[in-house]
Parts: C-alpha cells; structure tokens; sequence
C-alpha cells in the first residue's frame, strides 16, 4: 500500500514538472509570436524612415557639392528610442600610406544590421524627364576658309536683257517714271529745312500762288543819285529797324536814301495798284520758297525756263546813266506798289527803265530802246 502511494506521489510530481515545462514553452512562443505581429513591423517602418532620411541626405548633399553624409546628421534625425545606431568602418591601410577613401558606414537596428532587414528588389523604376537645356555655350572661333566654288554661268548680254519678253517697254517705261517720282519725292523731303529766298522788288508781299513767305517787307534804299562813292546796290530795308550802338548826328555822311520811280513816256507797268508812279517811294519784300533751293532772276524774259516756276514778272531798272554813281540792275514787279508817304521830288535813289541798245547787243533778236522784261524763277 505505502509502495502503491509512493508511486502515485512520484507520477503526480512528474506530471507537474511536465506541465510547468510546456507552460513555459508556451509562453516562450506567445512572446516571439507578440514580437513577430509587434515588432517587425514596427522594425520595417524604421528601416523605410532610415532609408528615407538616407535618401534626403543624399539628396541635400548632391545640391550643396557634398559627396558623404556624416554620420552625427544622420543620426540627428533619430531619437534613442528608435534603436538607430551607426559607426564608420575604416580600411586598414599601411602606416606609411594616407587613406583617401571615405569610410564606409555601418547602420544597425536593436544592434541587427540594416543589411539584413532589407527587402527583395523592386522592379525597375521608369526613366526619369529630360532635363532642361544648359546654358548657351559662347561662341567657338571662325572655321577655315571654304573650298572655293565652281564658275557660274556667263550672263545674258545687254541686247538680251532689253528686249526679254519678261519685262514688256510699257511696263518698264513705268517701272522707271514710278523711281524718278520716288526720287523726286524724297527730295523734296530732304529739302524742306532748306529753300530759296529772293527779293521782290515794287511789291510788300510775296506770291503765296507759288508757295512763297513774306520774311519782310520794306523800301528800297540806295546811295544818293550825285554822290560818287557810296554802295553801289540797291538795299531793301524793313520798314521797322533794329538799333545797335549809334551816335546820332552827322558823322561820315555815308548815308542811305529811299528810291522813286523815274517814268515819264516810258512807262511799261499795269499801274493797277498805284497811278502815276513818277516820283512814289518805291518797296520791296523779302521772300523764301521752303520747297525750292535755288533762285535766279532772268533779264530779258518773261517765263522761267522748263521745270522752272515763276515767281513774278516785271522789268529791268537802274539808275541814270548820267548820274554819278553806279548801281546795280533789280527787276520790278510789273504791276509795283509804292511807300504810303506820298510822291514828293525828294531825289534820293532814282529808278529808271532799262533800255537795250544794237550794236554790241545781237540786233535784230534785241530792238534798238525797248524796255526789257525780266522774270524771278525758283527750282
């Protein structure tokens, strides 16, 4: 009986041992399988943080010329709990010999390598953008001379050219007037700052029929009809005068008169504006043509030569040629007007028609005492 119980005694104490072993083991296996379902993905999510913040190191170091990553920036961005840790791994390299190679860097999770947590690799990503074009390039020296090239065909004579049915007369009678308009227009532009200016004698304005300007107008003036000295042409002074520095009074006795028309039986002028015209102050008018550079006066004609426009008409006067002094030739208008101070003999300058005389002047084409005309052309 005491032999039967003993046994019963040891078979329970080995059942309990037994029992306590497996409870044992299955705990063991609980905690692993905890571990497993906790911890490894928490271990993944690690390892892809890690590698995202390798990535983005890498990624700033590139931008900044920056070839490594240290190993303090690295593990900046992990706090002690994340169980980060990381270590460089030197080459063993002679004492004699400098390393120039970077360290390798050794990274470690709960103290297992990165390495070992790595995943299988994924497929092939696809091909990135182009980038952006760089910056032009400056500009490479000349290349070499090219080789020279053959002969061109010899051209077409100028007899071919004329009569090429490619260009009929008539159209080329065009082409040609159209480049003689253009010409004649630029011209003129070009001649707008310039002009022609000239003096109407026997009136106080000018032509605005031809486009003329009225700079001023005046009296004709000259040295008296006795003296021998004196200036020999004839002026038109402004009816209004400027002052300089003068003295007054009677100083050199060089002095200027007013001019009359002197006409008695040959008398060639309209008489349209003034009548008689015997001893009236004769006047005058300063006178530009903006669009016209040159001027010139015309004795013995009535019409200006072609492409030639007339400014006025009139007829040649002078002085006496019995007085002592000379004077110049002016041309009149043919209908002149007069200074509104009357007709008294006063006989300063004196105006008198121009006669031609045969002899050395080619008579019959000129009339032995004929008034001559004259004309005023701009161009």
């Amino acid at each position: 009986m005491e032999k039967v119980d003993l046994v019963h005694e040891m078979s329970a104490s080995h059942r309990g041992r037994h029992e306590r072993k497996f409870i044992v083991i299955e705990t063991v296996f609980v905690i692993f399988a905890v571990f497993v379902i906790v911890a490894v993905p928490l271990l993944g999510y690690q390892v892809i943080k890690l590698r995202a913040e390798v990535e983005i190191l890498q990624e700033e170091a590139a931008q900044h010329g920056k070839q490594t990553v240290s190993i303090d920036n690295l593990l900046s961005y992990f706090t002690p709990t994340d169980g980060v840790s990381a270590e460089r791994i030197k080459r063993d390299v002679p004492s004699d010999e400098i390393d120039t190679e970077e360290p390798k860097l050794h990274l470690t999770f709960s103290g297992l390598p990165i390495e070992l947590l790595r995943g299988l690799p994924g497929p092939a990503g696809r091909d990135g953008r182009d980038g952006r074009d760089g910056a032009t390039g400056a500009q490479g020296p000349p290349g070499p001379p090219g080789l020279m090239g053959p002969p061109g065909e010899a051209g077409a004579k100028e007899t071919e050219i004329s009569e090429s049915p490619l260009l009929p007369e008539e159209e080329k009678q065009a082409l040609i007037q159209d480049i003689e308009t253009y010409i004649y227009k630029q011209y003129k532009q070009n001649i707008t700052h310039g002009g022609a200016t000239y003096i109407r004698w026997g009136r106080k304005w000018c032509n605005n029929a031809t486009g003329a300007q009225t700079i001023y107008d005046g009296v004709a003036a000259s040295a008296h009809y006795t003296v021998h000295g004196g200036g020999g042409n004839y002026q038109c002074l402004p009816k209004m005068p400027q002052w300089g520095r003068y003295t007054d009074g009677e100083q050199s006795a060089n002095w200027i008169y007013g001019v009359e028309y002197e006409l008695h039986a040959n008398n060639p002028f309209l008489g349209n504006n003034i009548s008689p015209l015997q001893n009236q102050n004769a006047v005058c008018a300063a006178c530009r043509i903006e669009n016209r550079s040159s001027s010139m006066m015309v004795p013995g004609w009535l019409n200006c030569p072609a492409d030639w426009t007339t400014e006025y008409q009139g007829y040649l006067m002078s002085s006496h040629p019995t007085h002592a002094g000379r004077s110049t030739f002016v041309c009149v208008d043919e209908d002149p007007e007069a200074y509104t101070h009357g007709q008294a003999d006063e006989n300063g300058g004196l105006w008198y028609t121009v006669e031609s005389h045969c002899g050395s002047l080619p008579c019959p084409f000129y009339v032995q005492g004929r008034e001559l005309p004259c004309v005023v052309c701009t161009k």
